[in-house]
């Protein structure tokens, strides 16, 4: 996920200013640290107003009111970054202006998040998570050095994917729940790639996060089924593609230790990227050659030995990588160096 830092916070004035305004598409970033703290909470609960989302902000206590809070909105889905230290409370007022029977699902990703909805109350610890409903009174603290992934979306869309979604409510899905593991990683790697994606993608994406939150908490047969063949496969092969491009210095990297580290069969893995139109040896040469190249082609690069640059890569054999790299590129490795520092000397 992008760090919430490299967003340009919007203005607060701007947001605010007189006359409607459109709903700011994402990914847009609420940052008040140069707002007199004192107004702070006001001003965040009209920014919110702007963007449909009512609450009322409390500062926490014995700490400094802090808001680093990134929006990115898609089709059917609002997702929310960073850090927001107050208390949010929603009551009959806020639930009048906002007229929605939305559900969130809260992914604690850093300190404490105590949570009260419907008679009870949970603190979600460092990776769990919990679903709430936008229609129902609730009081939220997350206090420093809290920061949390939030998920919004409707609940006719979701509430048929899962076996009785009231009683799901304010109760802590543990870190170690797989399909919440995969979520997240997908969710967070998805922040970025969706914000440009066509429409199609996007809706793709959503449809894929609806599919792990239902097998979160309970998935019905017919959207675990689904589920399976979609969200869980996406997000498997997101994982395994992520857990490849860190281990390709690796000359060990096999299909084996990796069924192994994602709690799957070999055979799973390769019907993935079957699945993706690939095979699993292709897709580790393409990667490791890729990152040979982007180091040779850097015209800042160093002076390593061509062979130490794909030894770096996972090429035990030189001679070897030199074919299949001139294949790849139609030139050899010392031709792409060679090229990238005359245009750098230029």
């Amino acid at each position: 996920m992008r760090d919430v830092h490299r967003i340009q916070p919007l203005s607060p004035l701007a947001l605010l200013g007189s006359g409607p305004r459109p709903r700011p598409s994402g990914p847009v970033r609420f940052a008040f640290a140069d707002a007199e703290e004192r107004g702070r909470p006001t001003l965040l609960r009209d920014c919110f107003a702007r963007v449909g989302v009512h609450y009322m902000f409390h500062p926490p206590r014995d700490a400094s009111f802090h808001v680093d809070l990134a929006f990115n909105t898609l089709p059917g889905l609002q997702m929310a970054f960073g850090a927001l230290h107050c208390t949010r409370d929603r009551g009959p007022r806020e639930l009048a202006a906002e007229g929605t029977d939305d559900l969130v699902l809260t992914i604690n990703l850093k300190g404490a998040h105590r949570i009260e909805q419907l008679g009870r109350e949970i603190v979600l610890a460092d990776g769990e998570a919990a679903f709430t409903s936008c229609a129902d009174a609730s009081s939220v603290t997350q206090p420093p050095p809290g920061e949390m992934l939030v998920l919004r979306f409707p609940k006719r869309r979701f509430a048929p994917l899962v076996n009785g979604i009231e009683d799901r409510f304010v109760r802590t899905v543990p870190r170690d729940n797989v399909a919440l593991r995969l979520l997240r990683n997908y969710a967070e790697a998805g922040w970025d790639a969706q914000a440009e994606a066509a429409p199609d993608l996007q809706q793709r994406f959503v449809t894929h996060l609806y599919d792990l939150m239902a097998m979160m908490v309970g998935a019905t047969r017919d959207a675990e089924a689904a589920a399976q063949d979609r969200g869980l496969r996406a997000a498997q092969l997101h994982a395994v593609k992520q857990d490849i491009r860190g281990a390709l210095a690796r000359p060990d990297l096999s299909v084996a230790a990796l069924a192994q580290r994602h709690r799957c069969t070999p055979r799973s893995i390769q019907r993935m990227f079957e699945a993706d139109g690939t095979t699993f040896t292709d897709y580790v040469l393409a990667q490791r050659l890729a990152r040979a190249y982007r180091v040779l082609a850097d015209p800042r690069g160093g002076t390593a030995k061509i062979s130490a640059i794909a030894l770096d890569c996972g090429f035990a054999d030189v001679s070897y990588f030199n074919r299949v790299f001139r294949r790849r590129y139609g030139a050899s490795p010392s031709d792409v160096r060679a090229q990238a520092r005359d245009t750098g000397s230029r």
